[in-house]
């Protein structure tokens, strides 16, 4: 390989920095640093680079992704608790019904409930963990 073609190692890590997906400890940068100069010259191509800063930003984007399904869940949870914390009692889901203009009898809402908590009783009422189980359940989201 022409020695143009190459770029000095030092020059790459505050690249990856500035990109947003540095090494996250001392054994990945002796990692990377072996995968991008495997001579030990001190010299490395991009390929590798752009290849290991795109595995960070896939496995960052895997990560960010749960984080913000669970902010969704979140999200959707708390309108039907009109931003109060849970659970979703029989009220809160009259209060949708009605904003929805829907009219839903009080029994078809205990049912719903019930389904939801496992049968744990209407009063108990619905659970982050119970509302995100149904709405995926319903393929609302995986």
């Amino acid at each position: 390989m022409r020695e143009k073609e190459r770029v000095r190692l030092k020059r790459f890590f505050p690249r990856q920095s500035a990109l947003g997906v540095p090494p996250a400890s001392q054994a990945e940068l002796r990692e990377f640093t072996e995968i991008l100069d495997p001579e030990a010259d001190g010299f490395a191509t991009f390929e590798p680079f752009f290849a290991i800063c795109a595995l960070k930003f896939h496995a960052r984007e895997r990560d960010g992704s749960e984080a913000a399904r669970r902010a969704q869940v979140d999200e959707a949870y708390r309108l039907f608790t009109n931003g109060q914390e849970g659970p979703i009692t029989l009220a809160h889901l009259k209060r949708v019904a009605a904003v929805l203009r829907e009219d839903v009898d009080d029994e078809v809402l205990k049912d719903m409930i019930l389904e939801a908590n496992g049968g744990a009783g209407v009063a108990r009422g619905v659970r982050m963990d119970e509302f995100d189980e149904v709405m995926r359940s319903a393929g609302v989201w995986r």
